[in-house]
């Protein structure tokens, strides 16, 4: 009897421990895509469990049933689960799925092909237990790797890309997935390992999708630095100009003293102040100093001229003697995005009298608060809990404030828009 339990036991015990690593694996690579909805530890332990539930199935060949039907509760789940929007949720199933097949026919079917063609069909209770446990945790390593790749790849791509580029990505590893069920499927037990490049090939097509995301992220995030540069080389070109206006004046302060000097001596007292004002008005400075960050100057600058080459007052209130934790070029495309929804609305608004921006940005025990609001002349467009723009070509436009509301949540905070009959409204609050 002891010959029979310790085995029995030993399997079950390392059976276990391989279970729990592959479903925490399995977990770990999903949280890379998306943000799970409870932090709780037994929450942690709870999905642990329900991934390597719906990831540890066994793929035969000639089979479809029992795979697909494991796909809608591996989609169910990853729903259950997380947080993030559906696409999101969508392309982490679609674009893992396959391969989980993969893994699982290539390690289930080798420990099957030893059995036949090493042991003959009758190997001892003993080789079973360790074949079969052996072939199992071939999987880890894999899935290790895996993690590390996509942890590599995808550390700050999810926050970047937009819908219709997610969309693009399912419709690749959807073509992966329906080819590995379609081989898998027509594939003879007799002829199991022809499936193997097949399973290959969909774990790189996986992998290349990873790797496109980064590379599709990075140019957005170039895109985004570049337009915060293109705002400081505004600002700094505007800086030593009016650094050049003064040291020209200052040149000539001596005849400019003169001049006002014989106005006064001479008893013209209203010369003397019109050309003092003159004189006041070329030593003022356009630029603005609302805090000691030079990437909000810059910005706050540059839209504000903007605005008012379009007859809109700004009332710009900065508190931020201290910057937030925000990457520059975060915050910049949160200033540039909103400030530009808001002039594009106050440009349709007809009574210029009425054109009005107010801006409220405030960082203060650890939160960065921040408040825009604009008169509005246009009906607000919602589909969806999206809002839309009212333009002609609405492709290439109205993604300002959903690329506003992935940098908010990349950071975990809260975005909040509302309106009114004549005034629109975004608020922000971050904590960090």
């Amino acid at each position: 009897m002891m010959t029979w339990t310790v085995p029995y036991l030993a399997e079950t015990i390392i059976l276990w421990m391989i279970s729990i690593l592959f479903g925490y694996l399995i977990f770990s690579v999903v949280r890379n895509f998306l943000t799970p909805r409870w932090k709780h530890p037994v929450c942690t332990a709870f999905s642990v469990l329900l991934l390597f539930s719906s990831a540890n199935i066994v793929v035969y060949p000639e089979e479809l049933t029992g795979t697909v039907g494991f796909f809608f509760c591996f989609i169910l789940i990853i729903f259950l689960l997380f947080k993030n929007e559906w696409y999101l949720k969508l392309s982490a199933a679609i674009s893992l799925f396959p391969v989980v097949v993969s893994i699982n026919y290539i390690t289930q079917d080798i420990g099957h092909l030893i059995w036949v063609y090493a042991f003959d069909r009758t190997p001892s209770s003993i080789v079973q237990t360790v074949l079969h446990t052996t072939t199992l945790a071939l999987r880890l390593p894999i899935w290790y790797l895996l993690y590390r790749l996509v942890k590599h790849w995808l550390s700050y791509t999810v926050k970047l890309l937009l819908p219709r580029m997610w969309i693009v990505l399912d419709l690749v590893a959807l073509t992966s997935f329906t080819g590995i069920i379609t081989v898998i499927k027509n594939t003879g037990t007799a002829h199991s390992y022809t499936a193997y490049p097949a399973c290959v090939a969909c774990v790189f097509t996986t992998l290349g999708c990873c790797y496109l995301c980064t590379y599709m992220a990075k140019t957005v995030r170039s895109d985004m630095a570049l337009e915060t540069f293109q705002y400081q080389q505004s600002y700094y070109q505007e800086l030593e100009q009016n650094q050049q206006t003064v040291r020209r004046l200052r040149h000539d302060m001596k005849n400019h003293l003169n001049i006002i000097g014989t106005f006064l001596r001479d008893n013209e007292i209203e010369q003397a102040k019109e050309y003092f004002q003159e004189l006041n008005q070329e030593f003022a400075s356009n630029l603005k100093v609302y805090c000691p960050n030079k990437i909000v100057n810059a910005v706050l600058n540059n839209k504000e001229q903007l605005a008012l080459d379009s007859n809109i007052q700004c009332d710009f209130q900065i508190d931020l003697e201290t910057s937030p934790k925000i990457d520059d070029i975060d915050l910049c495309s949160i200033l540039g995005n909103t400030i530009d929804n808001a002039i594009e609305a106050l440009r349709k608004v007809p009574e210029t009298s009425k054109r009005a921006l107010s801006l409220k940005a405030r960082y203060t025990k650890g939160f960065f608060s921040y408040e825009i609001t604009n008169a509005k002349a246009n009906e607000v467009l919602v589909k969806n809990g999206r809002f839309l723009t009212d333009k002609t070509e609405k492709e290439a436009h109205g993604i300002g404030l959903r690329s506003v509301q992935t940098i908010v949540e990349k950071y975990g905070g809260d975005m909040d828009i509302s309106y009114t009959n004549d005034t629109f409204t975004v608020t922000i609050m971050i904590q960090g």
